[in-house]
């Protein structure tokens, strides 16, 4: 089946499917774009393995008679993702019981007034978001402030960090905060801000990324 698909791209006969994957990265990637919006992080994304399983699949499972092979491919590629999708998302309806039990509540108005896909969305973002700082949803409702003056507290310093174009930044390239400089610009502690960190990091990116409807829980 691989001599089929390496005849349908017009590439030569002794390519392997790493080789054949390396040099479809870009496709594969914008395959995921295309379903997920938003940009593939290739270090991070759990997207880009479902869709390099997709690709393989793909391979295995083309017959030059279903027509040229990348749209075959594309069409593997973001059926898997969209269950993958699906998948999560089912995940994150039932970590928002988890997230209201650790105080950090969406409050039922607001998802009757807000159509639930458009929350699970930003829901999804956040989890990949901060799964690339090393933490998970779960560790965010673990570790999240108790206290309601010590989460408005870091919300407050999360706004402020957002504001800052240096620190979000920072972030974004070495996925942490920086801890000295937040000290030094805005007159806090080390243990501040260590104690409600990842929660801090979660509203920045909720802020900074403009995850709507979980910004405007933060609002509220």
């Amino acid at each position: 089946m691989l001599e089929c698909v390496l005849k349908d791209l017009n590439v030569g006969q002794d390519l392997d499917i790493n080789e054949l994957i390396d040099q479809h990265m870009p496709f594969i990637i914008k395959s995921i774009s295309d379903v997920t919006g938003r940009y593939v992080s290739c270090e991070n994304d759990e997207e880009l393995s479902v869709a390099l399983l997709a690709f393989s699949e793909a391979v295995e499972r083309y017959d030059k008679d279903k027509g040229y092979f990348l749209p075959f491919a594309k069409l593997v590629i973001s059926s898997r993702i969209k269950n993958y999708l699906k998948s999560e998302s089912k995940h994150s309806c039932s970590s928002l019981e988890e997230l209201a039990e650790k105080g950090i509540n969406v409050e039922q108005e607001y998802i009757e007034e807000e159509d639930n896909t458009y929350l699970i969305e930003d829901i999804n973002k956040l989890k990949s978001e901060i799964d690339s700082f090393g933490f998970t949803l779960e560790d965010l409702v673990n570790e999240a402030p108790k206290q309601k003056a010590t989460r408005e507290n870091a919300i407050q310093l999360a706004e402020s960090i957002n504001e800052v174009e240096e620190f979000t930044t920072f972030m974004e390239i070495k996925k942490r905060l920086p801890i000295k400089k937040i000290v030094l610009r805005f007159r806090v502690t080390e243990k501040v801000i260590k104690r409600s960190k990842k929660f801090i990091i979660s509203v920045v990116i909720i802020l900074n990324k403009n995850l709507r409807t979980l910004k405007s829980w933060i609002r509220k």
